[in-house]
């Protein structure tokens, strides 16, 4: 074989296997909700974090991509505190602001057909009563 050869099958091998990867490996299939409790409790050091993961065609999460993501309170706005929402990379984390009830919060990332709503109870901790 000659070098020009060698080359040519070297640019086509790699050309592939970017291709492969891009479509496999970098690109967002679906976007998995991850939420860290579905209750919440009055004291001051309970949070609940939700995050939005982008899954690749593997099933693992896509790496250097970000799933934008909008957090909206549907219901129990006066009962829940935003702590940290970051757009950019799908994170919300919440608080409670001492009121027993039920919050609800949809969510919406870039890469899903149809929001996802939690269901968030808020209740009193027994041990610091």
């Amino acid at each position: 074989m000659s070098k020009v050869e060698i080359y040519f099958t070297a640019v086509v091998v790699f050309s592939l296997f970017a291709f492969l990867a891009h479509q496999y490996i970098f690109s967002i299939y679906e976007v998995e909700y991850r939420i860290s409790s579905r209750v919440l409790y009055l004291h001051s050091d309970a949070k609940i974090v939700i995050e939005a993961v982008p899954i690749n065609s593997f099933g693992f999460r896509a790496p250097f991509r970000n799933s934008d993501t909008k957090f909206s309170l549907v219901e129990g706005n006066d009962l829940i505190e935003i702590v940290e929402n970051n757009y950019e990379k799908g994170k919300l984390i919440i608080q409670s602001k001492n009121i027993p009830g039920v919050a609800i919060i949809r969510v919406k990332s870039k890469y899903s057909l149809l929001p996802t709503e939690f269901e968030i109870k808020i209740i009193p901790n027994l041990a610091w009563l």
